[in-house]
């Protein structure tokens, strides 16, 4: 399967918003997440908090509601370490 550049680069974001969890996170891992709705725009992104906090995509969800985007039908880039 081959990857797209627009979802390498996606992918790219998330893995730099995962460097933001850094010292943030342990012993959670850092995780990055990007979310596009379905028009293909950018709607919320978000990392891992400390622990015990919200995952990534909690807070990009939370990113996309504050900023009265809709994620419905569009797709999430999650970093992994």
């Amino acid at each position: 399967m081959s990857v797209s550049a627009d979802d390498e680069a996606r992918l790219l974001r998330a893995v730099a918003l995962a460097g933001q969890s850094v010292g943030l996170s342990d012993p959670n891992p850092r995780v990055g997440c990007v979310m596009h709705g379905a028009d293909g725009r950018l709607a919320g992104e978000g990392f891992t908090q400390q622990a015990g906090g919200p995952h990534a995509e909690v807070m990009a969800l939370r990113d996309a509601e504050a900023a009265g985007r809709s994620v419905r039908g569009g797709t999430a880039w999650v970093s992994l370490e």
